[in-house]
């Protein structure tokens, strides 16, 4: 691959962002793009798609491509709202979600989201075409990467493949579809909660040093979920042989919610989880 040009963070991306501890830095993350975008085309990665269209290295390599074109549109993901969401029970088909954003970056809490190899997952790229409804995604943990790429509307004939050679391709498989329910789980919650979506990033001059030319502006991440919080519940322990553990999940759910005149339309609503806390 060809070497990143001067300035290609500049060029890359949307902007500047302040960084964020507890996350990988976004300027890394965007050199995973960067290293794609700048030494390839879309001809080429789509046609290495359709000819090695068992070799998953190239889901990988579209995807990172897309996302650089797009000028990497990055959101951070609270870390209390993926532990909340990766504790309800969603059912969520590709097919229902209304695409508002096509094509992004998840970055990702360290240490919630681990992979097979059990390295922290930093971040989840995609991009959607709706032209032939293929989703495609794939996830860093820093070493390796793992990708699926399916219809979106058609998950029938969903098509599934994995970067990692040695590792155990049933576990490689099923993380694969762990990482999609995430993901489709943060685009849902995009659509059905928009208030936990930032909309606008405050401007921040941080002084590189003493002259004032040496000043940059950064700003702020966009948050998915930044003030989110675990709902959290305390019961009484009433003892007995059946007593209930002292701390566990009342898994959340999603319903739909009658609404509008005559209570005729239907949207969905999620009902959070909520850590039950007993008290002895």
């Amino acid at each position: 691959m060809s070497k990143k040009p001067k300035g290609w963070y500049e060029a890359i991306a949307i902007r500047p962002v302040m960084h964020v501890d507890g996350y990988e830095s976004s300027e890394k993350v965007c050199s995973y793009v960067a290293e794609i975008y700048f030494s390839s085309t879309e001809e080429k990665l789509h046609q290495k798609l359709i000819t090695n269209s068992k070799n998953s290295t190239y889901v990988s390599l579209y995807t990172l491509y897309k996302v650089g074109e797009a000028k990497c549109p990055t959101y951070w993901v609270g870390k209390d709202l993926l532990t909340a969401l990766m504790q309800s029970d969603l059912t969520i088909e590709a097919d229902s979600l209304h695409w508002a954003m096509k094509t992004g970056i998840f970055m990702l809490p360290k240490n919630v989201v681990f992979s097979p190899e059990k390295r922290s997952i930093q971040a989840i790229f995609w991009h959607f075409d709706p032209s032939n409804g293929y989703l495609y995604l794939t996830a860093s943990d820093g070493a390796s990467f793992f990708c699926r790429r399916f219809k979106a509307y058609d998950n029938l004939r969903k098509i599934t493949y994995a970067d990692v050679q040695d590792i155990n391709p049933q576990a490689v498989v099923e993380f694969n579809e762990y990482l999609q329910s995430i993901f489709l789980r943060l685009i849902l919650i995009m659509e059905c909660r928009s208030e936990l979506v930032d909309t606008e990033s405050k401007v921040i001059r941080v002084n590189q040093g003493f002259a004032k030319d040496k000043a940059k502006d950064y700003y702020e991440p966009l948050w998915v979920g930044r003030n989110y919080r675990v709902q959290r519940e305390e019961t009484q322990d009433k003892g007995g042989t059946h007593a209930s553990p002292r701390v566990h999940w009342r898994r959340g759910y999603l319903r739909n919610q009658p609404y509008g005149e005559g209570r005729q339309q239907r949207r969905l609503v999620w009902i959070e989880p909520v850590l039950v806390i007993g008290k002895g």
